[in-house]
């Protein structure tokens, strides 16, 4: 199996992506400001080690922002309507603040009668600040532990502790003021607002909010610099920004992950997603764990199952563009809830474009976590000749494990009653019967039926052989992919011929279509 090697960058635009979506920023928000703080640091004359530590900050700032979530949605109702409101605002106004939190109080108690409204308000607003503390420090926290994860030094790291802070020294958890706010963290600051503001009000108006705000949250001289060059500072930063852009500002050496380094972070990024709220806590460690478990039963080959792995991690993070006080309400979503947490493997997916071609096969299972093998899943509401055998896997672990754990509408089941109604929907056509028993057989549940094999009993090494050939390669080009001899893959090449009963290369391809081992445009690795 080749050796694993993936740019810590492609992490950190991950990461960035899912930042977005729990804040509710625009599409490529932090991106955008790490190519415009670039710029910035670079029009500055500012030194090497600032703008490596900008390079982070721009993409992780908010890599927190989960910590607590409950905790900001009890109080303020939707925390994504509420952080879309505080995007570009000049939170040391306290009467521009407490403007915002009103608003976001009429959202949360627009079913009571104005009196009562007026009274729930009121009540809210003395607590507001109280809540939104502590919140916001832990903030902070996360953050620098999940950089610390990523294997960021302490230097980057301590940026992270000081996302909220300000030059005016209005800002929190500590109200550091002026140089003792990191030079990284005052940058990032006023590159994230000019990003905010051009999309809210034009370039102009940007500009002059942004002079305006010199010796407040900003720095003079750099808020002054910004402003009269602020035209040529976001040339182009309108249109979407790629993978390539971002890598290209890696600064000098770009940091490789080898495959421990990427397990690690992986979970990472699963303890990102699950802390949103206290009964996901530790989900996406337990689907990835199950999931793993089963593809080993089966005899899938390694690269399916690291795929499982990982896709395991993180194929809720599509779940972060919901507002958490949708999931934490105890009663039915309304239609356009649905639709919008439907759609959360489609936003997963596209987070995974961050790894470029590394991510294909994780993208691919984190879009088919839901569907089922009768059409009846979403969001694509595909049957099971789209479905994988990893795909499977990941769908029932998935299952399995979420009904084992409690949600605000419902209790949780214990195991033996979890694998009950894992079996059930194995009975109705949903869930495919050798992915529930292996998940099932794997997490301890007494097998009802024989724990599945491997496809027509190949080895992980013949259906990766299989799939080789299956895309068209040879017997030789084979041997060279998978680094054996020539003499060997035919070997293999006959051995899967006589277990799945056929004798042309034609036949085997339509077998791995059929089984869902190759689908078109995918290419082998």
């Amino acid at each position: 199996m080749a050796e694993v090697s993936i740019r810590r960058a492609d992490f950190m635009m991950v990461l960035a992506y899912a930042s977005d979506l729990a804040t509710g920023h625009s599409r490529d928000f932090a991106l955008k400001s790490c190519v415009l703080a670039m710029r910035i640091a670079q029009l500055a004359g500012l030194p090497e080690h600032v703008r490596r530590n900008a390079y982070h900050q721009s993409m992780l700032r908010y890599v927190g922002c989960n910590a607590d979530t409950d905790l900001l949605a009890a109080t303020f109702g939707d925390e994504i309507a509420l952080r879309q409101d505080l995007v570009g605002l000049d939170m040391g106004n306290r009467a521009e603040l407490g403007r915002v939190f009103v608003q976001a109080f009429k959202r949360f108690y627009y079913d009571l009668e104005p009196d009562a409204q007026a009274k729930a308000i009121e009540a809210a607003m003395s607590q507001a600040l109280a809540v939104a503390r502590p919140v916001l420090t832990a903030h902070c926290e996360v953050a620098q532990r999940i950089g610390e994860r990523l294997g960021l030094s302490e230097d980057i790291r301590r940026n992270l502790g000081q996302i909220y802070e300000r030059w005016d020294g209005k800002g929190l958890p500590h109200g550091l003021s002026g140089e003792d706010v990191l030079p990284a963290v005052r940058l990032i600051t006023l590159a994230q607002d000019v990003v905010a503001l051009s999309d809210a009000a034009g370039i102009d108006a940007m500009a002059e909010t942004i002079a305006s705000r010199g010796d407040g949250p900003y720095e003079a001289d750099l808020a002054r610099l910004v402003a009269a060059n602020a035209a040529v500072l976001m040339e182009g930063i309108g249109a979407t920004v790629d993978r390539e852009t971002i890598l290209a500002l890696e600064p000098d050496p770009p940091v490789m992950l080898d495959e421990a380094a990427c397990d690690e972070a992986f979970l990472a990024i699963a303890d990102m997603i699950d802390m949103r709220m206290p009964f996901t806590q530790g989900h996406s460690r337990m689907v990835s764990e199950l999931a793993v478990g089963a593809g080993k039963r089966i005899g899938l080959p390694d690269p399916d199952v690291r795929a499982l792995r990982w896709s395991g991690c993180i194929h809720d993070i599509g779940e972060l563009v919901v507002p958490v006080a949708t999931w934490m309400r105890n009663g039915p979503l309304s239609v356009r809830e649905r639709d919008a947490a439907q759609l959360h493997a489609y936003y997963g997916e596209r987070a995974l474009a961050s790894f470029g071609h590394d991510g294909d096969a994780m993208g691919a299972l984190v879009l088919r976590h839901h569907e089922r093998l009768d059409g009846s899943g979403y969001h694509r509401k595909v049957g099971g000749f789209d479905l994988s055998p990893a795909a499977r896997i990941l769908a029932a672990a998935e299952a399995f494990q979420t009904s084992r754990e409690e949600r605000p509408h419902r209790k949780a089941l214990s195991s033996e009653a979890a694998a009950t109604q894992l079996r059930g929907a194995v009975r109705d056509g949903c869930v495919c019967p050798d992915a529930a028993e292996a998940v099932l057989s794997f997490a301890g549940q007494q097998s009802r039926r024989t724990v599945p094999r491997a496809l027509a009993g190949m080895t992980p090494r013949e259906i990766e052989v299989l799939r080789l050939i299956a895309a068209g390669l040879t017997a030789k080009e084979t041997a060279r992919k998978l680094d054996i001899s020539p003499k060997t893959a035919d070997h293999h090449i006959q051995s899967v011929y006589a277990k799945i009963g056929v004798a042309t290369r034609a036949a085997a391809a339509l077998y791995a279509v059929e089984h869902g081992l190759v689908r078109p445009g995918e290419t082998p690795t």
